[in-house]
């Protein structure tokens, strides 16, 4: 590898792993292509804003003449695809913006890749929502042959997605990689999702806004973990494989609202659902959870390091201290 484009880079996960490999791969160069829509902040790479090796530009996906020209003029080789929209509460009611970003921006850059020809590894970021939804009781876990059956807009955009990228694969020999992840929290999280949301409602004295019961489930990674697991499949990552990340660890939005209650408030988990949690209007539909198996990424050689308690505790500290 001698230069990498990675879109969406002002992000939340593609600026940490940018930061990361920046300063660990001084011999490669990183390019940094995003239009900067409301949850990207170019604070976020702030850190290796002045290095040699890096380099950002602001356009969008969908101007295919520059992004061709930005391809050639920078003999990318390597193509990491995090550029999208991706809180799932908006999509229902701007499913068209997401359509544009998630699909037809894909595109875009498929085609582009096509045209260009030169492209060795093409490492797309999808998501665990694309399976849609998996019971509480139900044992089993989804693995990377599971039919996909998106039960949202924003899944539904992830999914599509995917098929383009299985298309130039099959159709054009476009050498590319999936995955699809649990949820990731930390540093440098938008502060929409429900994490850092629930983090700032309580520094500043207000209550954590819980949708429906709360009791829907998600599987939670730090991104540390997600970096390195990108690292690992950026060197390793076999052509034409998917590969799940997970499994996070499991909790309730109700029960991960009462351990940052305890660990900000320093007040009693089971004694603060009148206090410190409010119940709204839920959205308009909410999968109960999603279960899926990493046992295919683990044969590669990762492992979870960053449990909830110590992940929960670091990305408090962080937006605590701004």
């Amino acid at each position: 590898m001698k230069n990498v484009l990675i879109t969406g880079g002002y992000g939340f996960i593609a600026s940490n792993l940018l930061v990361y490999l920046v300063r660990k791969y001084k011999n490669i160069n990183f390019y940094n292509y995003d239009k900067l829509i409301y949850c990207s902040n170019k604070d976020n790479v702030k850190e290796i804003e002045n290095e040699e090796n890096y380099k950002a530009t602001v356009n969008e996906l969908q101007n295919k003449r520059c992004l061709l020209d930005y391809l050639q003029k920078n003999n990318i080789e390597t193509i990491m695809h995090f550029a999208a929209q991706t809180h799932v509460e908006y999509s229902f009611e701007n499913s068209l913006d997401y359509t544009n970003d998630n699909i037809y921006g894909t595109h875009i850059l498929l085609e582009c890749c096509r045209i260009y020809g030169k492209i060795e590894k093409f490492i797309h970021i999808s998501t665990d929502e694309v399976y849609g939804e998996s019971l509480l009781d139900d044992d089993l876990k989804k693995d990377e042959n599971s039919i996909l059956y998106p039960t949202n807009p924003y899944a539904a955009t992830k999914a599509a997605a995917e098929m383009l990228v299985i298309s130039y694969y099959k159709s054009f020999k476009l050498p590319i990689i999936i995955i699809r992840s649990n949820n990731i929290y930390g540093p440098k999280q938008y502060i929409d999702k429900v994490i850092p949301k629930f983090i700032t409602q309580l520094l500043n004295n207000e209550k954590c806004t819980l949708q429906g019961d709360g009791e829907n489930v998600r599987s939670f990674l730090y991104i540390d973990d997600m970096v390195n697991c990108l690292e690992l499949i950026l060197l390793n990552g076999k052509i034409g494989e998917i590969y799940n990340i997970g499994l996070g660890e499991e909790i309730s939005i109700k029960n991960l609202a009462k351990k940052l209650i305890k660990m900000i408030k320093n007040e009693n988990e089971n004694e603060n659902d009148d206090k410190y949690l409010t119940y709204i209007k839920d959205r308009e539909f909410n999968d109960k959870r999603y279960y899926i198996s990493d046992e295919k990424i683990k044969l590669l050689g990762w492992e979870r390091k960053i449990d909830l308690d110590e992940g929960l505790y670091k990305t408090f500290k962080w937006f605590l201290n701004r």
